[in-house]
């Protein structure tokens, strides 16, 4: 008697998780190309990685951070003014944005490989790489291994030192694995990305709250609630897209910039120092007032500091290319 109880409360259960997971997913569609320029679509080890590209110039691939909802549209503020000097290619990482999001091992070297293979086979071209958080760490390992194909860095709070540069626990594994079970961890992931959560998190994002509307809110909304959207976030919250960039650092020879909110939260600007102290040739740029995403809350400022930057560093490059 005990058992069937048991058993009829785990049914209940796993169908109150299914009805949930059902009305959170309802309404969303498919996501569209909010960047403009023209669409491509990238093959890579059987899946399709959709990316963007517009200008021309110098190539620049910009790179998004890494959360629940993340995606190439973090960057709408600043595609069509970097694209006046430079061929700008964003790219939506495997398992985010429009891009497939297979049931598969995520890791850092899984996004170490993806951007290598993308800037040699779709840039073919020596290419700068701007890049936010988690994947600015992505972007100080890939130039310290290939200087050539990556002449110069723009790092929007990168990681990598302090934060974000352990190993995974059994602890973050087991975490993993709730999320990943197929209506069970799904309810779960579904509570994490609730509209109320995404805005929690977008809000305390920004110095200026008040950038957060309903339209910005709705995109992410979309973009966490896409089939397949909790299997990279799974490995993140498990800590298994950590990359530590302490000896990149050291390694990296090509112009970089550090940019910074002052008021940043999740990365106080504080933690400049600790990149500094590696690498004391970076270009900083604080922004202020300004919290963790200065590109999006300071675009014009951005804008005009990362041409300014690029310039600078074409011009630095061209006697030795000479």
């Amino acid at each position: 008697m005990k058992w069937r109880k048991l058993l009829m409360s785990g049914g209940a259960a796993v169908g109150a998780a299914a009805a949930y997971n059902h009305v959170a997913q309802r309404d969303v569609g498919p996501l569209q190309n909010l960047l403009g320029g023209k669409e491509g679509t990238f093959r890579w080890r059987g899946n399709d990685v959709a990316y963007t590209v517009r200008g021309a110039g110098a190539p620049v691939l910009l790179v998004h951070s890494i959360h629940a909802a993340a995606w190439s549209y973090e960057w709408r503020s600043n595609v069509d003014a970097l694209a006046r000097a430079h061929t700008v290619y964003t790219i939506d990482l495997l398992g985010f944005g429009r891009s497939d999001r297979p049931a598969t091992k995520y890791s850092s070297g899984l996004y170490l490989a993806l951007l290598s293979d993308f800037a040699r086979q779709v840039v073919r071209a020596p290419c700068a790489l701007v890049a936010s958080s988690l994947t600015a760490a992505y972007a100080i390992v890939l130039a310290s291994r290939d200087a050539a194909r990556f002449p110069a860095l723009v790092l929007v709070e990168p990681v990598g030192i302090a934060r974000l540069s352990s190993d995974p626990t059994a602890v973050r594994d087991f975490a993993r694995i709730a999320v990943d079970t197929p209506v069970l961890g799904t309810a779960v992931f579904n509570g994490l990305v609730s509209r109320r959560s995404i805005r929690s998190f977008l809000e305390a994002s920004y110095f200026d709250d008040k950038r957060v509307d309903d339209a910005m809110l709705a995109v992410y909304y979309a973009a966490a609630h896409q089939p397949g959207a909790k299997h990279a976030p799974a490995a993140f919250v498990a800590g298994q897209l950590n990359v530590d960039v302490r000896d990149a650092l050291r390694r990296l020879v090509q112009p970089a910039m550090l940019v910074w909110g002052e008021q940043a939260k999740a990365a106080p600007v504080e933690e400049m120092r600790s990149f500094l102290a590696l690498k004391s040739d970076f270009e900083p740029a604080i922004f202020s007032p300004c919290g963790d995403l200065p590109h999006d809350e300071r675009p014009d400022e951005f804008n005009e500091a990362t041409t300014a930057f690029l310039a600078r560093a074409a011009e630095r490059a061209q006697p030795a290319r000479t």
